[in-house]
């Protein structure tokens, strides 16, 4: 493989280390052009896309944790027409919660493969896809 300097132009071996015209590193050059070509890949690849949907995926489980807690706080107590007073209720707080939970889940799953399935055209795989909570 035949280098050339960075500063001079000169024809350099692979074995040096230096120009032999100007004295500047030839290694800096290898490593700036490898450098330069895997951000292109990078940029250029789906891998970036999966890296930001993966954020995305983050931001929209975060949101189960005010949805799971205001379900229960919502179904925890009720109110008693009859006594004319509060009656805790905390085995349904705890199923609608659940309910609240498993729901979230199975709508955010199904975003994900729709956006796969749209976006790159991977076909879903649904026991895959279901198995894995990210």
């Amino acid at each position: 493989m035949i280098m050339y300097c960075e500063n001079c132009g000169n024809k350099l071996d692979t074995s040096h280390r230096f120009c032999t015209s100007c004295g500047h590193t030839a290694e800096t050059t290898k490593t700036s052009s490898k450098q330069k070509t895997n951000h292109k890949e990078v940029l250029s690849g789906e891998r970036w896309w999966h890296r930001l949907l993966k954020v995305a995926y983050l931001f929209i489980y975060l949101q189960v944790l005010w949805i799971v807690p205001t379900v229960w706080s919502v179904n925890s107590s009720g109110y008693n027409i009859y006594s004319r007073r509060y009656e805790d209720t905390y085995g349904e707080a705890f199923w609608y919660a659940l309910l609240a939970l498993v729901i979230c889940v199975v709508i955010i799953r199904l975003v994900k493969i729709t956006t796969l399935y749209v976006a790159f055209g991977i076909s879903p795989k649904w026991r895959e896809e279901f198995r894995k909570l990210f």
